[in-house]
């Protein structure tokens, strides 16, 4: 069939179209929140697969219709311009897979109806900045600044319409609000590197300040907080939709960064200070889960703890590292997500994440309560979790190099695996108030798929090499 649409219409348009599209019938039809939230996460997941299986060696996708998609039909706004390629189109499309994800596990409570709603502008706007392309600073300079607009929104679904502290969720304003100047000063620092190419003080000034630009972006220790704090105060859903989006972007610019700029590299203590602030940030977060006394900022802890080792993998950046990131990035996903699904299980139930208030809960929900369990362990590379795998490479990669910092890992993990202990100690306990409690069905169900996932990966992670392969384009 010949296309009656030489031109195309541009992808761009449909992309943010569909978002806008969501977001509308989310908002209108909240008083339904679970079956919006499922159709959603059905639109998602087939918008994602769509943009993984696209080759965008063809720029031109035809329609069943007849009428052609320009996938590489750049949109101009002000100076700045949005553009499909092969170095954002994975990441776009694990947004959405991420958002998927989010919204299908909010089906199973449907506590805030705003959350769908939010989850489409949150994702459409970190969309809108893996596509920037150009702008009248270099897009990794100007990326920043969307990331306080993104961060300021996110602090809404964090809130979850709960009368909590807003302590926590705000907190994840910080690093980008430091980080930003940071960027926009280093920028000045490469604009005048054409009229000085001699000057390697210029380069050396611009690196360093990109390379802590970045690292401040990671949100290393002591920047780590808001993640333990809203883990407490928010919806478990909300708090791994809103860290995954986030540290995700932030990945993606660190790959950016050095692509574009290498002295970046070069130029700056990057290793030095990965290393270091990574460890710090992997140890914090086992030392700081031994007295955790709520099940959702102990797995806060342990998501730390894991963000810690993804930092330090990122200390000497290359095709290697990038591809240990990822892997331990995805592993950390499927983590998070099992997690998730029990922490919010356990919630509808008792209204309260508190330790004691979990007493006796995992003989009335078993189901939930391995979830909670098996994916928390997982974010410390327990054996037999999703996590081991990368864990146990990251450990080796460090080993090699010097065993003192891979042993001190292993220790901290200690101290997070010995936080779970306690949990399950008191959720298998005997509790005579639990007797009225019973297990749903769709928990039930939930937690099983969960756990068959991470059992699954747990055992051949080989499982993940195509889908990590496919992601490097956008990373190395």
């Amino acid at each position: 069939m010949t296309p009656v649409n030489a031109a195309g219409l541009p992808f761009l348009l449909l992309i943010f179209g569909f978002y806008l599209v969501a977001a509308g019938a989310s908002f209108y039809l909240r008083a339904w929140g679970r079956w919006v939230a499922l159709g959603g996460a059905v639109a998602a997941l087939l918008v994602a697969a769509w943009l993984w299986s696209l080759d965008l060696s063809l720029p031109l996708w035809v329609l069943p219709t007849g009428w052609t998609v320009d996938l590489e039909a750049p949109l101009q706004l002000s100076g700045y311009t949005f553009q499909l390629q092969a170095t954002n189109a994975p990441v776009i499309a694990i947004y959405l897979l991420i958002a998927a994800l989010s919204l299908l596990i909010h089906a199973l409570s449907g506590a805030d109806d705003a959350f769908p709603t939010l989850v489409w502008l949150i994702a459409g706007g970190y969309t809108l900045v893996a596509l920037l392309t150009s702008a009248p600073t270099p897009p990794v300079v100007a990326a920043p600044v969307f990331l306080i607009i993104l961060t300021t929104l996110s602090v809404y679904a964090l809130q979850g319409g709960r009368t909590t502290s807003l302590s926590g969720p705000l907190r994840a304003l910080l690093p980008s609000v430091l980080a930003a100047p940071l960027f926009l000063i280093g920028g000045w620092w490469i604009e005048q590197i054409p009229l000085n190419p001699q000057d390697l003080a210029i380069t050396q000034n611009a690196g360093a300040l990109l390379s802590l630009g970045v690292l401040l972006l990671l949100a290393p220790f002591p920047l780590h907080g808001a993640w333990p704090a809203a883990g407490e105060s928010s919806p478990p859903v909300a708090m791994m939709f809103v860290s995954m989006l986030y540290q995700l972007t932030v990945l993606h610019l660190a790959a950016q960064t050095v692509s574009a700029f290498p002295f970046v590299y070069r130029q700056s203590d990057w290793s030095l200070w990965m290393s270091a602030l990574g460890l710090m940030t992997a140890l914090w977060g086992g030392i700081a889960a031994i007295g955790a006394t709520h099940a959702g900022r102990l797995w806060g802890y342990a998501a730390v703890h894991d963000w810690g080792l993804i930092v330090l993998a990122l200390a000497a950046p290359g095709l290697r590292s990038w591809t240990l990131v990822l892997f331990l990035f995805v592993l950390r996903a499927i983590s998070m997500a099992t997690t998730v699904v029990g922490l919010s299980a356990l919630e509808q139930q008792t209204g309260s994440l508190e330790m004691t208030r979990l007493r006796g809960i995992g003989l009335r929900m078993p189901w939930s309560s391995a979830a909670v369990l098996l994916g928390g362990l997982g974010l410390v590379g327990f054996p037999l979790t999703a996590g081991f795998a990368g864990h146990w490479a990251t450990l080796q990669s460090l080993a090699v190099v010097d065993w003192r910092p891979a042993m001190a890992i292993v220790v901290a993990s200690v101290g997070i695996m010995l936080g779970f202990v306690r949990l399950a100690r008191l959720m298998f306990g005997a509790h005579e108030a639990r007797l009225s409690i019973r297990e749903s069905a769709l928990s039930v169900g939930a937690a099983a798929v969960a756990l068959a996932i991470t059992i699954a990966v747990a055992t051949t992670p080989q499982l993940l090499n195509e889908f990590i392969t496919r992601a490097l384009a956008a990373f190395a």
